[in-house]
């Protein structure tokens, strides 16, 4: 009787090469996904510079534009800030709200507030923009109005840098000539949804009494 013996052919050069290129591009993918992700989780926004000037502001419900005769407060630019990781060309969606002036009581009559006229060097549209008056049996509209703009921009974030957003405001809404005799301080609050995440920032707009533009 013989005995048989099996021998075991060795792998060849090009079947291990095969194998290993079809391993690098799967673990590739697998790390860089969750670098995006966490580079998306990074993200913050804040306001970040404003200007105090004898404004000329766009009338944008209507044509022409005022200038201020007392300074003006207004932010000027909202700036996204990243960590660690690159955002590459994400589409945002954007709303600005501007609120009413606390403290300031005008039972009858219409004031001015404020609205976005330019975003990121973008004018906007009449469309994107609304402004909302109080309202009552017999006197109707009153007060002054609450806005918003909504629009989106592309999100474009290096890896540890800064992305700056300006704005430019214009005058929302009618006057019927009433008087402001105090401070106006509108609250502003910006929210940016980007990739499934939502940033919120918050400032004011300050009008003196006797500015004219209200």
């Amino acid at each position: 009787m013989s005995d048989e013996v099996t021998v075991s052919k060795p792998h060849s050069r090009r079947a291990v090469v095969k194998g290993a290129a079809w391993s690098v591009p799967v673990i590739a993918a697998a790390v860089a996904a969750p670098a995006a992700v966490a580079s998306v989780n990074d993200l913050t926004l804040a306001f970040t510079a404003s200007s105090t000037s004898l404004l000329s502001l766009n009338l944008l419900d209507g044509g022409g534009t005022l200038t201020a005769t007392a300074l003006v407060t207004v932010p000027t630019q909202v700036s996204v800030s990243n960590g660690p990781g690159a955002v590459t060309g994400e589409t945002a969606t954007v709303t600005v709200a501007v609120g009413r002036p606390a403290g300031i009581n005008i039972p009858v009559g219409r004031a001015r507030g404020f609205g976005v006229a330019a975003f990121n060097g973008t004018a906007t549209t009449a469309g994107q923009r609304t402004a909302t008056y109080q309202s009552a049996p017999i006197i109707g509209q009153y007060g002054f109005p609450a806005t918003t703009w909504t629009g989106t921009t592309t999100v474009t974030v290096a890896s540890n840098g800064t992305l700056n957003l300006p704005i430019v405001w214009g005058l929302a809404g009618v006057s019927t000539g009433v008087s402001i005799s105090a401070l106006a301080s509108f609250p502003v609050t910006i929210t940016v949804v980007v990739a499934g995440r939502t940033l919120t920032a918050t400032s004011t707009i300050s009008v003196p009494v006797g500015a004219g533009i209200l």
